[in-house]
């Protein structure tokens, strides 16, 4: 019956419905948020349409913002079909379309959580960002479908050789992002020569040809040991400057910065040693 419902009043329906949310919904002076404070609810009987031919439409057409209310007062199967929906625009806002990786939002709450962490137990957290070699001359040689193989395939790598507990997000275009919580700059750095090596043994079909060609990848690393007060763009600032630096010196390599804690003591050290020096020479 499905089938049959769809094919037969698919056109109508879709041009009414869509009428009607773009009157209600997207018109100015009509009340267009779940906010307000009076409104109504616009029904439409669909006699001979089913739940399963329903979301099949609102999957099609975008139509899942309409909530369906069954004739037969058995809610149940409604009421699970606005749950399932829910909970796939939840996944959709913190995963990226294309890679199915966490996003920049969840990148960096998560970042966020992971250094208060290490300021209270001192374990270390490494943040690293990749960031794939000449991409642009892939999407331009190759198209755009190619580059997106190219990034979900490395996106799939990074995901089958990271630890269950490390997040790894897209948080760019072709740029990636590893939490390596409770791993130290000298681990990390191995850690990720091994990933670049695999990421050299992926291999992609050139379109219309029996060719094939390969990438490689770039990585900056920075590390916190929790000892000193520490901010998420600074940490985020550190391992890009590495980045850039892995970048400038031939790409296709692991370049990491000074550990945040040491770098800050160290400065520390210096200013007291100037202010002693002063006291005691004026110089």
């Amino acid at each position: 019956m499905s089938a049959e419902y769809i094919a037969e009043n698919e056109a109508s329906l879709l041009e009414e419905l869509i009428s009607v949310r773009d009157r209600f919904c997207n018109e100015k002076e009509v009340c267009h948020t779940h906010e307000c404070p009076e409104g109504l609810a616009v029904l439409r009987l669909c006699p001979g349409m089913t739940l399963k031919a329903w979301e099949i439409l609102a999957e099609r057409h975008g139509l899942n913002d309409w909530m369906t209310v069954p004739l037969d007062r058995n809610m149940a199967p409604h009421l699970n079909h606005v749950q399932s929906v829910l909970q796939e625009l939840s996944y959709k806002t913190e995963h990226d379309p294309l890679t199915g990786l966490s996003n920049r939002r969840v990148f960096e709450r998560t970042l966020d959580q992971e250094i208060e962490r290490t300021r209270r137990s001192k374990t270390p957290l490494t943040l690293a960002i990749l960031d794939l070699d000449n991409f642009k001359k892939i999407n331009d040689t190759w198209g755009h479908l190619k580059g997106d193989e190219v990034l979900i395939d490395f996106a799939d790598l990074l995901s089958q050789n990271s630890r269950r507990y490390d997040l790894v997000a897209r948080i760019g275009g072709e740029e990636f992002a590893i939490i390596l919580s409770g791993v130290g700059l000298v681990k990390a750095k191995q850690l990720l020569e091994r990933l670049l090596d695999k990421v050299r043994g992926l291999t992609f079909a050139k379109p219309g040809s029996n060719e094939t060609f390969s990438i490689t990848c770039s990585a900056g690393i920075s590390c916190f040991k929790g000892m000193v007060e520490v901010e998420m763009h600074e940490l985020i600032s550190k391992a890009d400057k590495a980045l850039y630096e892995a970048k400038e010196s031939g790409k296709d390599q692991v370049c990491s910065a000074d550990i945040l804690d040491f770098e800050t003591v160290t400065k520390e050290t210096l200013v007291h040693a100037n202010e002693k020096k002063f006291l005691f020479t004026g110089s």
